[in-house]
């Protein structure tokens, strides 16, 4: 069998296994971005700028609301700006794991006092909390918007002890990967490329088509365990320079 009966052989193979597989399990190259606000007195004229301007720049935006944001927030503007069908809210959510596959980036807008504290305590007793963590267990990146934790937003937040634990927040959430800028470097912190990225896959194949989607920049392509990676797949990856890596 000659070398290019293999390679198309290789190919038919690859484009069955690609068809098979779920599509809940397929990489996203579209770019989405997924915006969770939680309650907050602050305006929100800013926050819906920055994200209008991360749409702009060709990011398709999905607002989740919390349960308390939703009695508190003036929704109009948000439904005017982004379409009511993209403003979700919390306690409507029936399969949160798809949100986790779908969006690359996860921003909070209007990072509140209360809400820094549940993540810096590990304290996930919600769906938003949750869509945080396991967004930061699979390596995404999360943004948050740090002006409230600067402004006395809540009341009772005066004294040297609020102070305390208010830096032992901030501190508790960069190791957790973390990063927070102010509301209004939202878009330029979405939408900043780095050279040399890192790219994680939660699907169960990895093809050669997979490769070639891939954005130019990126440099090494971490995989979850157990995944099928296609030899062409391999082949792809040595001559663009990616390194794939498994999953701890």
């Amino acid at each position: 069998m000659n070398q290019e009966l293999i390679d198309q052989i290789k190919r038919i193979v690859e484009r069955v296994l690609q068809e098979q597989t779920p599509i809940s399990t397929q990489i996203t190259h579209e770019k989405r971005l997924l915006a969770i606000f939680g309650a907050t007195q602050l305006e929100l004229d800013e926050p819906i700028q920055q994200l209008h301007t991360c749409r702009q720049n060709g990011w398709k935006i999905t607002i989740i609301l919390s349960d308390l944001a939703t009695q508190v927030i003036n929704l109009e503007p948000m439904y005017t700006a982004f379409g009511e069908e993209n403003v979700l809210q919390e306690n409507a959510l029936s399969n949160i794991a798809t949100f986790l596959e779908t969006y690359q980036q996860i921003v909070l807008p209007v990072f509140s006092y209360p809400m820094a504290a549940k993540l810096a305590l590990r304290l996930v007793d919600t769906p938003c909390t949750y869509l945080v963590f396991e967004a930061l267990s699979k390596g995404k990146k999360v943004i948050v918007a740090s002006d409230a934790l600067n402004q006395d937003e809540v009341s009772v937040k005066t004294g040297p002890i609020f102070s305390k634990l208010e830096n032992d927040y901030v501190n508790a959430l960069s190791e957790l990967g973390v990063q927070l800028v102010p509301m209004t470097q939202i878009a330029e912190s979405v939408i900043e490329r780095v050279s040399g990225s890192r790219t994680i896959v939660e699907k169960t194949l990895i093809s050669a088509t997979t490769i070639s989607n891939l954005d130019v920049d990126v440099q090494e392509l971490v995989y979850a365990n157990p995944t099928i990676i296609t030899p062409l797949a391999r082949e792809h990856a040595k001559k663009r320079g990616i390194e794939l890596i498994p999953k701890n």
